[in-house]
């Protein structure tokens, strides 16, 4: 159920008989696909919805970024803050800042080039 937490690692070991990096490896398959997001120091949790979910951190990030564009904080063609930068910023993991960058960039709001960064779409790209 979204919003949930998933039991813990060493729950789901002993559940599934399996080992440690077994579980490692499925949740974060969860977390990649955006099915479950990692709560810094309290574990992982279901999320639930597509898109701008704002029940998500990810949702909540990319909604707040997508405002500063439409606001004109963010400008065509100005590069969005790092990942570490978001990272910080709310207190998440990578992956959520990733996460929100994607939802951004499947919406046409941003554009992301690897290796490079994320930058406002503008009507050049």
């Amino acid at each position: 159920m979204p919003g949930s937490f998933l039991p813990s690692e060493a729950q789901l070991c002993e559940q599934h008989g399996v080992a440690r990096g077994t579980v490692r490896a499925a949740l974060a398959v969860l977390v990649g696909d955006g099915v479950a997001e990692v709560v810094p120091g309290v574990g992982r949790r279901v999320v639930g919805g597509t898109g701008t979910d704002r029940t998500t951190a990810y949702g909540r990030i990319a909604e707040d970024l997508a405002e500063q564009i439409r606001a004109g904080t963010l400008a065509p063609g100005t590069a969005l803050p790092s990942e570490a930068a978001v990272t910080e910023q709310y207190g998440v993991s990578r992956n959520t800042a990733r996460r929100a960058f994607k939802v951004l960039a499947e919406s046409g709001v941003v554009v992301v080039r690897h290796g490079v960064g994320a930058f406002v779409q503008s009507a050049e790209s």
